[in-house]
């Protein structure tokens, strides 16, 4: 049975979500506030979390970058009465993966949970852990502190660039499109250029390479993607 967190300090908001979940068999979870919001997300383990922005305490674009940093990859709807596109942009640029504006059409937002419920039960088994250490080699990832170390010295590595690097980690040896990295980055609602990768493969190799102009760690395999060596630095 999926959880579904609501966090809105709108009474009104509350009731009409909760008759909508429940209603669908689904169990509810709720937090009036961003701050109350990570505590909750830790505490009850959603599958899904539909973010209010304007909230006392800790908004909600706040409340998302933290919770992504914390490696919290469930599905974010933000519900929001800030509709412009500058808000939905910064919205999606925080982790959000949907974004819908109040007044809402109930019918609509079951539909949109029911979208990424559905997406992320069909994400693969092997996914990249929140928690543990991942080890590659050299390389050592530590998930809940998001700490990199190659060769035992610390390499400091942007959310972005650690995600990535985690993604390639927790696959060595697989080839993994640049689709399958800008998700892993971004959220499956990312839009834009997929060739925006790129640039960050070049960012994470200048890092843990020792000749970034001939990369032995992460290596391109032209026309798919780009794979983790498991040998390059055993």
């Amino acid at each position: 049975m999926a959880k579904i967190l609501l966090v809105d300090d709108e009474p009104r908001i509350a009731r009409v979500v909760r008759d909508m979940v429940e209603g669908a068999e689904w169990q509810f979870a709720y937090a009036d506030n961003g701050a109350d919001a990570l505590d909750a997300v830790a505490r009850d383990a959603p599958d899904l979390i539909i973010m209010d922005v304007m909230m006392p305490k800790m908004d909600g674009f706040t409340a998302c970058r933290e919770l992504r940093t914390r490696g919290v990859t469930v599905p974010v709807i933000f519900l929001s009465a800030k509709g412009d596109i500058v808000d939905k942009g910064v919205g999606f640029a925080a982790g959000g993966d949907d974004y819908m504006v109040k007044p809402f059409d109930p019918r609509e937002l079951m539909m949109h949970i029911e979208a990424h419920l559905r997406r992320a039960a069909m994400r693969p088994s092997s996914a990249v852990p929140s928690s543990g250490t991942i080890t590659v080699g050299c390389l050592s990832l530590d998930m809940a502190q998001h700490r990199a170390t190659l060769a035992g010295e610390h390499v400091s590595l942007t959310p972005k660039e650690f995600k990535i690097l985690a993604t390639l980690a927790a696959s060595p040896g697989t080839v993994l499109s640049r689709e399958q990295l800008v998700e892993a980055a971004w959220g499956p609602e990312f839009v834009g250029e997929t060739s925006s990768i790129t640039v960050f493969i070049k960012k994470l190799r200048a890092k843990i390479e020792d000749d970034p102009t001939e990369p032995r760690i992460i290596e391109t395999v032209w026309g798919i993607g780009y794979r983790l060596d498991p040998e390059a630095c055993g």
